[in-house]
C-alpha cells in the first residue's frame, strides 16, 4: 500500500535498494557517533514493508565493525586508583558471538608502598606487588525505549601458577570482579545502542519492540532491532512537506 510512496521518499535521503517485491523497501544510512569527542562511523540499514494500515514494519540492522576495531581505546580504562593500589582495564579485542558481546583483555593490579604520615598529602612509594589477570566479560542486549541496552552477564578472571595463588589469598579475584562488574554497568548503562532516523524520517515516530547483538560473518559485531513505524495520513502529509522543504519544492497554496 505505502511501498511505491516510501520508494520516491527514502530516495531522497539515502541510497536505496530496489525493492525485492512491491511491498518491501530496504535502504542504507551512512552515520556517525560520537564517542570520547571522536566523531565514528557506523552504517544503518533499514528495511520498511507493509503491516498494517496505518503502520508500517520496521527492521533495522546496525553494522558496528568500524567501532569494534577501536575496542582497545574505546573500552580501556582505569578502575580504580589510590595512593595504595592501581586496577586497570587493558582490552584487547571486542567480538560478538551469536547473540552475545564479548571483551577479551587482561586486569592489571598494582599495589604500593604508601607514606600516609600527613594527613594532606600521601606519597606513593615502591610497587610491592603486580598482577595481570586474563578476563572476559559477557554481555547481553534489550530492546527499551527505542534502544538497545546492553547488560552484564558474566565475568570471567583466570589466575594461574604461584602468583595467581597468592592473589588469590589477599583478594585479588574478587576485588577486580567487584570493581568490572560495577564500572562495566555504570559503561554500559550510559551507553546505549540508538539508531538515528534521517530527520526526514524522525516524524514516522518508530517503535522497537525487540532486537539483540548479532554476529556479521566470524565475530563481527552487529545489532538489529525491529517494530514498526507510523504512517497515518498526518503523518505522511508532515513528511513530504519536509522534504518539499528540503528539496526546495514550492508549496501549492
Amino acid at each position: 500500500m505505502f511501498a511505491g510512496m516510501f520508494t520516491v521518499l527514502v530516495c531522497s535521503v539515502s541510497t536505496a535498494v530496489r525493492p525485492a517485491h512491491a511491498e518491501t523497501v530496504k535502504f542504507r544510512i551512512a552515520e556517525t557517533v560520537q564517542v570520547k569527542g571522536k566523531d565514528l562511523p557506523y552504517t544503518l540499514f533499514v528495511s520498511l514493508k507493509d503491516a498494517g494500515e496505518t503502520r508500517l514494519g520496521m527492521d533495522a540492522f546496525l553494522d558496528l565493525r568500524s567501532l569494534q576495531d577501536l575496542a582497545p581505546w574505546l573500552f580501556s580504562s582505569v578502575l580504580k586508583e589510590t595512593c595504595q593500589q592501581k586496577f586497570a582495564l587493558a582490552v584487547s579485542q571486542v567480538s560478538a558471538q551469536a547473540d552475545a558481546l564479548v571483551a577479551e583483555g587482561q586486569v592489571q593490579a598494582k599495589f604500593y608502598a604508601c607514606d600516609t604520615d600527613d594527613p594532606k598529602t600521601h606519597y606513593r612509594g615502591v610497587l610491592l606487588f603486580g598482577q595481570n589477570v586474563d578476563v572476559m566479560i559477557k554481555a547481553s542486549a534489550a530492546v527499551e525505549r527505542n534502544c538497545l541496552h546492553l547488560r552484564l552477564e558474566d565475568v570471567e578472571l583466570d589466575l594461574q601458577g604461584f602468583v595467581g595463588t597468592v592473589s588469590d589469598m589477599i583478594g585479588l579475584t574478587e576485588k577486580a570482579r567487584l570493581l568490572i562488574l560495577e564500572k562495566a554497568a555504570e559503561v554500559l548503562a550510559e551507553n546505549p545502542v540508538c539508531p538515528e532516523l534521517p530527520s526526514e524520517l524522525k516524524g514516522l515516530e518508530p517503535r522497537f519492540t525487540s532486537g539483540g547483538i548479532r554476529e556479521i560473518g566470524s565475530g563481527g559485531v552487529g545489532a538489529a532491532l525491529s517494530g514498526s513505524v507510523d504512517t497515518s495520513a498526518g503523518t505522511l502529509l508532515d513528511l513530504i512537506a519536509a522534504l518539499q522543504e528540503k528539496q526546495g519544492f514550492g508549496v501549492v497554496e
